[in-house]
């Protein structure tokens, strides 16, 4: 008889998207084209997020509300070509995969290992007010 090969759980995530990075946040400043070692155009972006409240101060008030800031890569000539002219403040979901680059050691510099977000896809939820 032939056998039906096992399937992994549907209730465990493939590895993949165990390093997935969903952030809902506001564009710093307007993308940065840049040029690959390969003379490919790739954007940097900056996402900054809302944290979560910390605990109360001693006092009993609220903790201040802090930001975290997130450089996300984009790599992809359509993705570049969308990306480069969404503007400064819009309101954004993406998702980005976290990479491990590391740099080989030199006579100067020890290996160095860099964790990086790479771009997934977005979605603008929210373009910012015309400021003019």
């Amino acid at each position: 008889s032939d056998s039906v090969p096992s399937r992994p759980s549907l209730s465990s995530p493939p590895a993949a998207a165990l390093s997935r990075l969903p952030r809902i946040g506001r564009l710093v400043a307007p993308p940065e084209v840049r040029e690959s070692r390969n003379g490919k155009e790739y954007l940097r972006y900056v996402l900054a997020t809302n944290d979560l409240p910390g605990p109360p101060n001693e006092d009993g008030t609220p903790a201040a509300p802090t930001s975290s800031f997130h450089s996300i890569f984009a790599f992809g000539e359509n993705t570049v070509n969308r990306l480069r002219e969404v503007p400064k403040g819009t309101l954004m979901y993406v998702e980005g995969d976290f990479r491990v680059v590391r740099t080989p050691s030199d006579e100067q510099t020890p290996p160095q290992e860099q964790w990086l977000v790479q771009h997934r896809n977005y979605r603008v939820l929210m373009r910012p007010r015309n400021t003019e």
